[in-house]
């Protein structure tokens, strides 16, 4: 007789107490004088500067006409043109969220 099996293994189930006391530890009122400086996901330990990540974007055709046309009337590639302007409109958003 075969050990294969109609349905993938199924995982554990969670202790539902432990679930629930989890969940209620996230809701406690703190006030202003508790509060731990926020480790934001980008200030995490091994978070590297050097390691570039991918992004895809979509654009309409109009607007990727458009950067084209930056690219090829400009010193800027398509790619550092976006990467410049997109860095720092992040850096603007950051800081008006964690003000």
């Amino acid at each position: 007789m075969s050990n294969l099996k109609s349905r993938p293994p199924s995982k554990p189930k969670q202790d539902l107490d432990a679930f629930l006391s989890g969940a209620e530890s996230g809701k406690k009122n703190h006030s202003p004088a508790d509060r731990v400086e926020e480790t934001y996901p980008w200030q995490e330990p091994g978070v590297r500067s050097d390691v570039t990540k991918a992004f895809n974007l979509r654009l309409s055709e109009p607007y990727l006409l458009k950067l084209r046309y930056i690219g090829e009337h400009t010193p800027d590639s398509m790619q550092q043109f976006c990467l410049r302007v997109l860095q720092e409109a992040i850096d603007n958003k950051i800081n008006d969220l964690t003000k």
